[in-house]
């Protein structure tokens, strides 16, 4: 009867922590992906306006590129909120009460690290397949932006190519898509590598992509000025068509190893896939060292804020995160060994862990000796 009644009991604690925690991870977690998700629309509603991107890929590149940031959500969200249910039952005294009650060490820790494994699968299944599908569509959605750079242009307002070596204006946009009012300036090396300076006006414009993404301007009744202005190879020329080449043939990176699948990292010892395909296993890795990390960290004095080493965990992630990184790039100049890799790192928290929690329950501390008392015959 008692053991039923205990069994009891320790679900009853179990649904109960294990509901405070997901809860609070799932509204941080929120709160930083709305943030996100800000500041990706404003980057890209900038250059929407730049004419850079077309405006109806902005909303598509802003949550693609909230996957990308994940890896640092994820980690810092389980983090945050795992140290604000600690500090909460020690606040209110509820983990003096638990362990009072005979709730042992691992009946509280259980559902932490319960919510901290669901997070590290959902973040680990995000960082090493979500997130390297999610750069190959920015990848394919940035060649195929830059192949309709005319569909981005903003009339009567200058937009740039080509790094800058080509500057375009128009003055209008018809029905059908062509740019009327058309002034074109690009600045080529010519073969004897000369600096030489092109500016063509025209009536209307009109868009071509080659195969290879590469995109020309069809121009209609205009005139192309060429050369330095006073040199004797200065020319004037009118024309009923022209073709002007905006951009380049645009090309897929195949060798970019944030867009690359994670078996195809792990099969190359080359030093950047190595460091990616590590990096990306240590988004779920380092979720489950950091709620351990949070058990003894969020531990407060009964009656005192909530709040008060919040400060203190932030800057704990911020050195793991930054060593992370680190060492990845030293993996990737081959400066340490692979086996040593980002691992190393991990191996040093996990054992900070492990002896917070131990100082943190008195473990392999030999107890004190009462003191005497009452006199002496």
């Amino acid at each position: 009867m008692i053991a039923s009644s205990w069994t009891f009991m320790r679900q009853v604690i179990f649904r109960h922590l294990f509901g405070e925690t997901a809860k609070t991870w799932l509204i941080i977690t929120s709160v930083f992906v709305l943030l996100t998700l800000g500041i990706g629309l404003s980057r890209f509603i900038g250059d929407a306006a730049a004419g850079q991107v077309p405006v109806d890929t902005v909303i598509t590149l802003a949550f693609l590129s909230v996957i990308g940031n994940m890896e640092i959500v994820m980690p810092l969200s389980i983090l945050l909120a795992i140290m604000l249910v600690v500090g909460r039952l020690c606040r209110d005294n509820e983990m003096a009460a638990l362990m009072a009650g005979g709730a042992g060490l691992m009946t509280i820790y259980r559902p932490f690290l319960a919510v901290a494994l669901l997070v590290a699968l959902f973040a680990g299944t995000l960082s090493l397949v979500v997130s390297p599908y999610a750069q190959r569509q920015m990848n394919q959605l940035g060649a195929e932006t830059a192949a309709n750079a005319v569909k981005s242009i903003t009339p009567e307002r200058f937009a740039s190519f080509d790094d800058g070596r080509v500057a375009f204006y128009a003055q209008s946009r018809g029905d059908d898509g062509n740019l009327h009012g058309v002034f074109i300036r690009v600045v080529r090396d010519n073969s004897d590598g000369k600096t030489v300076q092109t500016v063509v006006t025209a009536k209307t414009a009109r868009q071509t992509v080659s195969d290879q993404r590469s995109v020309t301007l069809v121009l209609e009744d205009g005139w192309r000025y060429e050369g330095n202005p006073g040199q004797p190879d200065y020319r004037m020329i009118r024309f009923a068509e022209h073709g002007v080449r905006l951009l380049p043939p645009q090309q897929i990176d195949d060798d970019d190893e944030d867009s690359m699948s994670t078996l195809a990292l792990m099969q190359s010892d080359r030093g950047k896939y190595v460091e990616a395909w590590q990096t990306r296993i240590s988004v779920p890795l380092s979720i489950f060292i950091l709620a351990l990390i949070a058990l003894p960290i969020g531990r407060v004095p009964p009656r005192s804020g909530r709040y008060g080493r919040i400060i203190v965990g932030i800057l704990f992630f911020v050195v793991y995160l930054n060593l992370v990184r680190l060492s990845g790039q030293a993996l990737e100049s081959k400066l340490i060994p692979v086996f040593i890799g980002e691992w190393w790192v991990h191996v040093v928290v996990l054992g900070i862990a492990i002896a917070l929690i131990a100082r943190e329950n008195g473990w392999g501390q030999k107890p004190r000796r009462r003191a005497a008392t009452g006199a002496t015959s």
